[in-house]
């Protein structure tokens, strides 16, 4: 009996062996052989007597990314700090300096500030059309004693271009109006209609900028097979196991909510404390959310995400990735590891604010504190919400949603086995060669996300590729851009707008 069993066990154990070691073979590469395509019709940008390796006209398009970096468009929390006058006189600029873009496109304005531009398709295709997107306002500056050139100055150095919304979001503005000043001016035109919206307050949520210009489009029938943001980028030595460089395009992204939690308890001298204090409850409810937080998931853009690095990575990696389902709970431990990775894979919780207390030697009657959650697919706002109060099981502290804070659910997430996809694919690969392109879920939250009811696929993604320290520059001091991935921006958006010509 014991041998009979022993046999069935090796039997049913060699069964899986095979199954696996099926899947590994079966795990095949995704990338595209650029190689192999046959582009027709494509204006060449690097060929032509007016392009980037004229010196002059090389300089005038760093002149002008450099002067987009001098207007002081800044998103602040509250508006009553805005100044219209550098929006207005952003405007302007871009008419000066793109005179084909604003006299041969419609252009539409939103709450006095965004900008929508419509560039009128000559064929009459089954096709819908497309939607650019990106920002022209940026982060307020939190120290101007940590910039070595002024945040605003545009600073042109050999090798950058220095300035708030030198990453996010004025280079990816500034390269598609070039891309698209330089196709017109080539007597180019697309075949279908495509779309560029400029928000005003994407870092301030998008309610009164692009939240509206989608309520608009919508109303008037508008739907997109494809929109293109802001988003990853294209990864240097950040993934593990990966000797090229990763071009991460995001098919989804993150939710995102805030709660405020309130703790009221007794008031009193701080020579006479109860056992349990106000504070000290509310620190305890933080404590405790942050050990039991909520679980990880491999969903389906970070399924999707291995499905394409997994055959480009070592066989170890390719047996356990093409086998993933086999060993979810080892790969999902192994992610949670590391800060990045694990927010791929759970909804993370961040403490932001909290204060209370008036006095040192008083005991407060009350404590608050706002914890910041980045929701994954497959969790929910209302999920998050009942965790929360269960994990704290406090009635002494109340949870809510901080309503004046953004707030949006999981996004849907796009295909990756769509024509735009593949265009998408396909332009990275014409224009920065041998990297691995990737779909991918992107952690922070863009202006995409208003766009869900009319369109059939949103795409996130940035043509520069950064190291990780090149990351903490968004949002952060010192951002800057170097010349040589700009040209390539600029390069990208020009090889992608005929890759949809061509479709």
């Amino acid at each position: 009996m014991v041998k009979k069993f022993i046999i069935f066990i090796l039997l049913g154990l060699s069964t899986l062996m095979v199954w696996m070691l099926w899947n590994m073979s079966t795990f095949y590469s995704k990338q595209i052989n650029i190689s192999n395509l046959i582009t027709k019709n494509k204006i060449d940008f690097l060929s032509e007597e007016k392009t980037l390796s004229d010196l002059s006209k090389k300089e005038e398009l760093i002149l002008n990314l450099s002067e987009s970096l001098k207007y002081k468009t800044i998103s602040y929390q509250d508006s009553n700090f805005s100044e219209p006058i550098h929006f207005l006189s952003f405007h302007k600029f871009l008419e000066r300096v793109y005179p084909k873009v604003f006299s041969q496109l419609e252009k539409r304005i939103f709450s006095n500030y965004s900008l929508l531009l419509k560039w009128g398709g000559v064929n009459n295709t089954p096709h819908n059309p497309i939607l650019f997107m990106a920002h022209m306002d940026v982060v307020p500056i939190e120290n101007y004693n940590l910039w070595d050139h002024p945040p605003f100055s545009g600073n042109i150095d050999n090798e950058y271009v220095w300035g708030r919304g030198a990453l996010d979001d004025k280079s990816s503005l500034i390269a598609i109006l070039e891309s698209i000043e330089y196709l017109l001016d080539s007597g180019f035109s697309p075949n279908r209609d495509i779309y560029f919206a400029i928000g005003h307050d994407e870092e301030n949520s998008g309610i009164r900028g692009n939240a509206v210009i989608a309520d608009s489009l919508a109303s008037e029938g508008i739907y997109f097979d494809m929109i293109i943001d802001e988003g990853s980028v294209i990864t240097d030595g950040i993934i593990p196991g990966m000797d090229k460089p990763v071009a991460i395009v995001g098919v989804a992204e993150k939710g995102y909510a805030s709660f405020e939690l309130i703790c009221n308890h007794e008031s009193g001298h701080s020579s006479m404390p109860n056992n349990e204090t106000t504070i000290g409850m509310l620190a305890k409810a933080i404590v405790a959310l942050e050990t039991n937080k909520m679980p990880a998931e491999l969903t389906d853009p970070v399924i999707s995400f291995f499905n394409f690095l997994g055959p480009e990575m070592t066989i170890q990696d390719r047996f356990f990735l093409s086998n993933s389902s086999f060993f979810a709970t080892s790969i999902l431990n192994n992610l949670d590891t590391n800060p990045i990775t694990s927010a791929m894979v759970r909804t993370t919780i961040a403490p932001t604010i909290i204060n209370g207390g008036l006095k040192s030697n008083i005991l407060p009657s009350t404590a608050k504190a706002v914890v910041n959650y980045r929701i994954r697919q497959g969790d929910s706002i209302d999920r998050v919400k009942k965790h929360i109060s269960s994990t704290i099981n406090n009635d002494l502290i109340s949870v809510s949603q901080l309503k004046s804070d953004l707030s949006a659910e999981p996004s849907k997430v796009s295909s990756t086995k769509s024509p735009e996809f593949h265009i998408i694919h396909k332009s990275i690969k014409e224009v920065f060669g041998d990297v691995i392109v990737s779909p991918g879920m992107i952690l922070a939250t863009t202006d995409s996300r208003h766009y869900q009811n009319i369109s059939k696929n949103i795409y996130r993604f940035m043509p520069i590729q950064l190291s990780s320290n090149d990351l903490s520059m968004i949002h952060g001091a010192n951002e800057k851009i170097s010349i040589e991935s700009y040209m390539k921006m600029i390069e990208f958006y020009i090889h992608l707008i005929q890759n949809i010509h061509a479709s």
